[in-house]
């Protein structure tokens, strides 16, 4: 669907609450960005404000929710589900989710499936929260998703650290990943004086010897009662883990 806007199918420049609403198809040109967005969210920055998204779908967009960039922002997306969204255009690189610079953001109960060539979520949000959510990445998902097997990058990338909390989730990788790296942790530095990751009770499980946890800032990582099935390594540097024992 091209957009009248040349943004999204919603943009917003406030505070906003979405609840049961479905975005499919947003697109615009390659010549625009190539990334057509369910959801545009360019609030001012350092202006207090809320995005809030509960029991909505994203199917077949270029970009499910894309915002920059306000610091002081609180995102919460809850009880959603992104399936099939990204380009396969390998120069415009589009994400399930792309929070640029927030506060908080906060995803639970979701689930992630189908996206192409981008991160099925990407935050450079000083805190970010992943909470029981199902998160396929170049794998079939079940069929009942109606998902594609797709080729997505990373399942949950936080490129400028900050503190980060991933519990509780599916987080799944096949050989249609583009890069094999199931949580990524700092790969372009860190950004922020708070830097921690946590990670526990979340099912790792890759059929192409993934990489679980990819941590190049070397923050010490806080392992608690995961379970990783055909992982080639569960960290990266393998140091990088806290003084608590790996269970």
């Amino acid at each position: 669907m091209p957009l009248p806007n040349q943004k999204g199918i919603i943009l917003t420049f406030s505070s906003l609450t979405v609840r049961g609403l479905v975005f499919i198809g947003a697109q615009i040109s390659n010549d625009l960005g190539g990334n057509g967005a369910g959801i545009r969210d360019q609030n001012p920055d350092n202006t207090p404000a809320s995005l809030v998204v509960d029991n909505s779908a994203f199917h077949d967009n270029q970009e499910g929710i894309l915002q920059c960039c306000d610091a002081q922002e609180t995102i919460t997306i809850t009880n959603s589900r992104f399936r099939n969204n990204g380009t396969s255009d390998p120069d415009f690189f589009q994400h399930g989710i792309y929070i640029n610079q927030a506060a908080n953001l906060t995803v639970a109960n979701s689930l992630f499936c189908g996206q192409l060539i981008g991160h099925d979520i990407k935050s450079r949000a000083a805190q970010t929260v992943v909470v029981g959510s199902q998160i396929y990445t170049g794998e079939g998902a079940p069929a009942w998703t109606g998902c594609r097997t797709g080729n997505a990058s990373v399942n949950i990338e936080a490129p400028n650290g900050g503190i980060v909390v991933v519990a509780g989730n599916t987080l799944v990788q096949g050989p249609s990943a583009q890069n094999h790296k199931i949580v990524s942790y700092g790969a372009e530095g860190k950004s922020y004086a708070n830097n921690s990751l946590s990670v526990s009770k979340n099912s790792f499980v890759s059929t192409t010897g993934s990489i679980g946890v990819y941590d190049p800032a070397c923050v010490p990582v806080v392992f608690d009662s995961n379970t990783f099935t055909g992982l080639g390594v569960v960290l990266n540097p393998a140091n990088c883990i806290a003084p608590s024992a790996l269970r």
